[in-house]
């Protein structure tokens, strides 16, 4: 496939966010090592200096992800969005275990709401730790009806069920009620450890997603001011060789 090239990204939900880059970007090309195995070291058993680093990758990887559950939220919020809140009534702390009571639990819901076992229920979900350390979970469900509270308790028979209708203040405020959970805990390097490779995240496949556009554009762009939520510059980093080059960053919020 031929390499391609941008330096500005366009994200579009109920607002539109604009990305560009002091350096230009490639896409759409083979990388010649994807194929070739190198023999990663266990973190337990890296050295310090690499131990930090990967801490340092996760964090920041988790908080990209934090603005993209933001913008799913954003794009498929409606009339008929709720907020669930699942917890164990017991201080269970082994995630695979709530991962999968979680994911039996949604399809039990699944069925109940649209009488087929075809998975057309639309939801995300990150879970959290209670300061007990049990594991709960915030559930963000799209375009369903109202749920009697006591279908929910016998699809839900671990623990105590919450749920209720989203009154955000503003389009903005939308994507805050799950993003901001799943990005807790996350200045604590001990807790990333604990929880290295476990998924947290969880979303329906039939979400639908923000617009992203990549453009090469030769000059800097122009914005309406009176379009302009939020603006801020920052530093990027690009692998050049074995070296790292530090590039600008500008960041623009528009409404739509």
């Amino acid at each position: 496939m031929c390499t391609k090239f941008y330096n500005t990204k366009i994200i579009q939900s109920s607002i539109t966010e604009v990305y560009e880059y002091g350096e230009t970007i490639a896409y759409d090309y083979t990388n010649p090592f994807k194929n070739e195995k190198a023999e990663r070291v266990k973190f337990e058993d890296a050295l310090p200096e690499i131990k930090s680093q990967r801490i340092e990758r996760m964090k920041k990887r988790y908080l990209n992800e934090r603005w993209n559950i933001s913008r799913l939220i954003d794009v498929n919020y409606d009339d008929r969005t709720s907020f669930l809140t699942l917890t164990f009534k017991e201080n269970i702390q082994d995630i695979e275990y709530c991962n999968n009571e979680f994911m039996k639990f949604i399809k039990r819901l699944n069925y109940n709401i649209y009488k087929t076992k075809k998975a057309t229920l639309k939801y995300l979900a990150v879970w959290e730790l209670q300061n007990r350390g049990a594991i709960h979970y915030h559930v963000m469900l799209f375009s369903v009806p109202k749920i009697p509270y006591n279908d929910l308790k016998k699809l839900w028979k671990l623990g105590s069920v919450n749920i209720q209708k989203i009154d955000a203040d503003s389009k903005e405020n939308r994507g805050r009620y799950i993003s901001k959970y799943f990005a807790k805990n996350l200045d604590n390097p001990q807790y990333l450890i604990k929880f290295m490779g476990k998924k947290r995240f969880f979303k329906s496949k039939n979400l639908e997603k923000p617009k992203i556009s990549l453009e090469l554009n030769e000059n800097d762009l122009q914005f309406d001011i009176n379009k302009v939520i939020f603006q801020k510059e920052f530093i990027g980093k690009k692998k050049v060789g074995d070296e790292w080059i530090d590039y600008p960053i500008r960041y623009t919020k528009l409404s739509n």
